[in-house]
């Protein structure tokens, strides 16, 4: 009995122990959990202190590398800027790496090495391709033409290249020279027409009843950079064919009707007169009514300067001098008191000036140039014009029978080729 009060009281001392115990357990725990769970916050507080800033090594970095890509751009202008410039730019994009390296701390040999290797690699790599090794890059020539008002035969030339000596050969022979530099890889040469033309490129034979263009002298282009590079063309024969040695006239009868108390009647006024200049077959000739065997398709136009003057002749005795008409390229100009202002583009056939106007028609009035029934013979004179003192002219003639009654066309004679 006593031995069982004994185990009693020692249990009942024991419990309280143990509740204590736990009890500082639990709070000990309990604190530790507090400690551990402010930690991260105030780790937390202090990164997103840091992201609020820019970084600015990093920025540093990227505009370093974007200087070291504009180096690489202006290398590849192949030495236009200067090398010394491609050196600036060099060591301004590798000293804002380097200063962004040292900004962070992380400044090693190995990647500081290998970003100035390969920073002047891409600046300075175009510039050495360029001006070290040997090139077979071409150049290239385009836009051909006439100058017309300044009377020049204009090219241009394309390449990366600082100079440019060009030639044009007429045949083998040579009769241009001329230097130029480029800008922005081009350049724009403006040769004169009267060192460069010495005669037509084509010339015309006759082949059935048309004609066939044949290569006399064939213009050549030929182009050499100062760094070796060439390149050549022939040069379309359409350019340098500028004299016109042929021509051609056609008439029709202007007829006017009136009416009157018996009524309508008719009666020749005049003639409108066609004419085409520049190269066909010496094989074509005048037709009755007026007309011609000339086809607009067989003539070649010539583009050019020259002046026109048709006079018109009865027997041997000249009856009318047109004013004389101006033609530069392809187009025909005339300003005169008698026939007035105007101009016509020369392509084929074309109308000539009148001292009349009937409908859309210019025409030369009868009492101009008509007295009485005969042979009248149309010369149309072309007087080429090189340059100051060289010139060649050519003329042709082309005649029909001219019978025309007073009263009534109808009554008019045949207008034969005589």
């Amino acid at each position: 009995m006593a031995g069982l009060l004994d185990k009693a009281k020692t249990a009942s001392n024991d419990e309280p122990k143990s509740s204590k115990s736990s009890k500082k357990s639990e709070s000990k725990t309990e604190s530790a959990a507090l400690l551990s769970k402010t930690k991260p916050v105030v780790a937390t507080s202090k990164a997103t202190a840091q992201d609020a800033g820019p970084d600015i090594p990093l920025i540093l970095n990227l505009v370093g590398w974007v200087i070291i890509v504009l180096g690489a751009i202006i290398s590849l202008q192949g030495g236009g800027f200067g090398f010394a410039v491609v050196l600036v730019v060099l060591a301004l994009g590798i000293g804002l790496i380097l200063f962004s390296q040292r900004m962070t701390g992380g400044v090693s040999g190995l990647k500081t090495g290998i970003s100035v290797a390969l920073a002047f690699l891409i600046a300075v790599g175009p510039y050495a391709a360029i001006m070290i090794i040997p090139t077979n890059a071409s150049i290239v020539i385009s836009e051909l033409s006439i100058d017309e008002d300044e009377n020049d035969f204009t090219f241009v030339v394309r390449g990366s290249t600082n100079e440019i000596t060009a030639k044009i050969f007429a045949n083998d022979q040579e009769v241009w020279e001329g230097s130029k530099s480029l800008s922005n890889d081009r350049a724009t040469f403006y040769a004169p027409l009267d060192e460069v033309f010495t005669g037509n490129s084509y010339e015309h034979l006759v082949q059935g009843d048309g004609w066939l263009a044949n290569v006399v002298i064939q213009y050549r282009l030929e182009v050499e950079s100062s760094d070796g590079q060439s390149s050549s063309i022939d040069i379309d024969p359409k350019f340098l064919t500028r004299e016109a040695q042929n021509s051609a006239v056609s008439i029709f009868k202007i007829v006017k009707t009136t009416n009157q108390g018996t009524g309508a009647s008719s009666v020749t006024d005049g003639i409108a007169i066609d004419a085409a200049v520049g190269l066909f077959s010496n094989g074509e000739q005048a037709l009755d009514g007026g007309d011609h065997s000339l086809e607009t398709s067989d003539v070649l136009s010539v583009a050019s300067d020259y002046t026109l003057n048709l006079v018109i002749k009865k027997g041997s005795q000249t009856v009318y001098n047109m004013p004389p008409i101006t033609v530069n390229g392809l187009s025909a100009s005339w300003s005169n008191s008698e026939i007035g202002q105007g101009s016509v583009e020369i392509d084929g056939w074309f109308a000539l000036p009148g001292t009349a106007q009937y409908d859309v028609n210019q025409y030369l009035e009868r009492n101009k140039f008509y007295d009485d029934a005969g042979c009248y013979t149309f010369e149309l004179e072309v007087v080429n014009q090189f340059y100051a003192g060289d010139t060649s002219t050519y003329t042709s003639s082309n005649s029909w029978e001219l019978d025309w009654d007073e009263q009534d066309s109808t009554q008019d004679g045949a207008m034969t080729a005589c």
